[in-house]
C-alpha cells in the first residue's frame, strides 16, 4: 500500500508511561483528519520520493487518502474495499480491504487494534521537548520492522518513521491534525467518471 500513515507519543515520563498513555490517546479518537507530508528514502537510489496530501479515517475502518502532489492520486475505502484512483492517468484499482492492510495500519491509522496488542516498545530517545518512542510489531509485517513515532509535550505527533526490511525509510510529518470531527455523509466514498479505466482484484 501506498501510504503508511500513524500517530503517537509524550513527555517525560517513564519508558513504560509513554507507552501507556500514547495507547490511551489514542482509544479516545473516533475520526482523523492529518494534512501530511511523505518522504520515502531507498536504500538502493539516491533521491528521496516526496508526496503531500490528506488523510481521513474513522475508527472501524473507513479512510480517505488525497495526495495532491507530485500526482492527484485518491483511495478510498468504506471499511470492506478499496478504490485507488488515478486522476491523470484516468484508471482506478478496485481491491478487498484485507489485501492491502496490516495489522500495523489497522492500530496506527484506523484505531481498531490496540496498539499494546501490536506493538512491543523497544526504545525512547529524548530530543529536546520531543519524545521518540521506538516500536516494534508483535506479528512479521512485510512492510515494516520498526517505527519511530515523535510526540511533542503535548502528546501531539509531529513525525512518524517507517523503516522496512529493505531499510527503506518513509518519514511523514503532520502539518496539521484535527481529531473527532464529523465526516460528510460521502467522505468514504468515491464516484468514479464514467470514462475511466477500472481494474478489479482481490476477487472482486
Amino acid at each position: 500500500m501506498r501510504f503508511l500513515l500513524a500517530v503517537l507519543a509524550v513527555v517525560s515520563l517513564s519508558f513504560g508511561g509513554v507507552f501507556e498513555d500514547l495507547e490511551n490517546r489514542l482509544k479516545e479518537i473516533r475520526t482523523v483528519k492529518v494534512v501530511f507530508i511523505q518522504k520515502t528514502v531507498y536504500s538502493w537510489y539516491p533521491k528521496p520520493d516526496v508526496s503531500k496530501g490528506y488523510f481521513y479515517a474513522t475508527k472501524g475502518g473507513k479512510f480517505r487518502v488525497e495526495y495532491t502532489y507530485p500526482d492527484r492520486v485518491i483511495m478510498v475505502s468504506d471499511g470492506e474495499r478499496i478504490i485507488i484512483y488515478n486522476e491523470e492517468d484516468r484508471e482506478a484499482i478496485v481491491d478487498s480491504v484485507k489485501n492491502n492492510t496490516s495489522p500495523v495500519i489497522e492500530s496506527l491509522f484506523f484505531f481498531s487494534r490496540p496498539l499494546g496488542e501490536v506493538f512491543e516498545p523497544i526504545g525512547e530517545i529524548g530530543r529536546g521537548d520531543v519524545r521518540v518512542l521506538i516500536l516494534k510489531p508483535k506479528a512479521e509485517d512485510e512492510n515494516v520492522e520498526k517505527v519511530f513515532v515523535e510526540v511533542n509535550p503535548d502528546l501531539e505527533v509531529v513525525r512518524v518513521r517507517v523503516v522496512d526490511r529493505e531499510k527503506t525509510e518513509t518519514v511523514i510529518d503532520f502539518i496539521d491534525v484535527q481529531k473527532n470531527f464529523t465526516p460528510s455523509p460521502g467522505l468514504f466514498i468515491l464516484d468514479l467518471p464514467p470514462d475511466v479505466r477500472i481494474r478489479e482484484a482481490g476477487g472482486f
